[in-house]
């Protein structure tokens, strides 16, 4: 069952990969569109699982009503014996069986091809760029900024289908749970989540601009260090042990301001959440106490508000953590297109013909390299190397 599943993505595409857009949605789209049913697949699963969830809750506020009115408890199990068998089996067998759908279409389905696959088009484009493209870029931030972007890419998509729509609804259905119960317990809720969202639209823009910077100092880091230990015998012979300490130690630091930068702005953004939710629970459960007083509601409506503001109170942390992760990852998506988009310098001539070897020459005409500057190496080299000749090249290096 499982090898069903991982294989419903083709993770190895034959086809030439194409150069992706340098626009963050378009770069998202290039990927996602030849997979983008099973996505969908996960939509459509995670809605029916999130209603069954907050069924749950509903259940539990009529239960209490009925426990209440019944007579007594024979009388309670024979008038709801069909209702308790229903839910019985929601619980027991329904709720299972989708939760399960959708973890294999999550984790088997999606997580390891998707991932891959981006990884494979990335890696299969950057491999057809020039040899002036890696000359002049770290090695290990290229190989860094390719691997990340296919796990980002994917977390970042997943975690807006699986943890941001699971929260929708589940507020939506709350809302509505709420207005049936009295409109005026809508009145906390909707001001909770008008707070929730001002908070989301303060923090979160602040989020994917520092993760932006922390991923391009991860890529730096990882870099340098990748490639002192490539370069090990260049650096042996001819470097010095302190600066190649002090090189690490400076991208270890920008590295390490980068991140503390983006978890004191998730410590403001977490108390900023903490008082809301503090306000969230005394607000409904005194306004929903209040209004049972006062015979406007059902003590299972107030055992059903007082559930479902615990239960969003404890969503509400991970959402805004997933809202935080998802600009995150996206940050780490925009740093790697960067990379990843660029048009390749190189290219064949158009109708260019095979090349055809009849005579060993090799011949070089105004060959210019400048490291990036306006002068100096190289400029206009023309040499030809006839049949049998050699060539010596004497530097720092032997």
């Amino acid at each position: 069952m499982f090898r069903w599943f991982e294989t419903r993505i083709n993770a190895f595409p034959e086809e030439m990969p194409e150069r992706p857009p340098d626009k963050l949605w378009a770069f998202y789209w290039h990927f996602l569109r030849p997979v983008w049913p099973a996505f969908l697949l996960l939509l459509i699963v995670g809605l029916v699982g999130s209603l069954i969830e907050v069924a749950l809750y509903a259940f539990i506020g009529t239960i209490v009503d009925r426990m209440k009115a019944a007579q007594s408890p024979q009388s309670f199990i024979s008038d709801n014996g069909s209702m308790l068998v229903f839910m019985a089996f929601v619980a027991l067998i329904l709720r299972p069986l989708v939760s399960t759908a959708h973890d294999l279409t999550k984790n088997q389905m999606i997580a390891g091809p998707v991932q891959t696959r981006v990884r494979w088009l990335s890696h299969r484009y950057v491999l057809r760029q020039s040899l002036g493209f890696f000359q002049n870029d770290f090695a290990g931030r290229v190989a860094s900024k390719v691997l990340q972007t296919g796990h980002a890419l994917r977390e970042s998509v997943v975690q807006v289908i699986d943890g941001l729509w699971f929260g929708v609804v589940h507020w939506g259905a709350a809302l509505v749970l709420f207005a049936d119960a009295d409109w005026r317990l809508m009145i906390p809720l909707l001001a909770w989540l008008a707070a929730y969202g001002a908070t989301i639209r303060v923090f979160v823009p602040r989020i994917q601009k520092l993760s932006f910077n922390a991923s391009e100092a991860r890529s730096v880091l990882t870099g340098r260090v990748v490639d002192s230990y490539t370069n090990i015998l260049t650096v042996k012979l001819f470097a010095h042990a302190d600066r190649e300490d002090e090189s690490a130690r400076w991208a270890l630091q920008n590295h390490l301001d980068r991140f503390q930068e983006s978890q004191r702005n998730l410590t403001q953004m977490e108390f900023v959440l903490y008082s809301i939710n503090g306000a969230l629970i005394v607000s409904a459960t005194g306004l929903a106490i209040w209004l049972w007083t006062s015979g406007a509601v059902t003590i299972g409506a107030v055992a059903l508000i007082t559930a479902l503001v615990i239960r969003l109170i404890g969503m509400s942390g991970w959402i805004l953590t997933t809202v935080a992760s998802v600009f995150d990852a996206m940050g780490t998506v925009e740093e790697g297109m960067q990379t990843i988009s660029r048009p390749i310098d190189v290219v064949d001539r158009p109708n260019a013909k095979p090349l055809v070897i009849t005579r060993g020459e090799i011949r070089y005409e105004n060959v210019s390299f400048h490291y990036g500057k306006d002068g100096g190496v190289i400029d206009s080299l023309s040499l030809r190397i006839g049949p049998g000749e050699k060539v010596g090249l004497v530097g720092r290096s032997g």
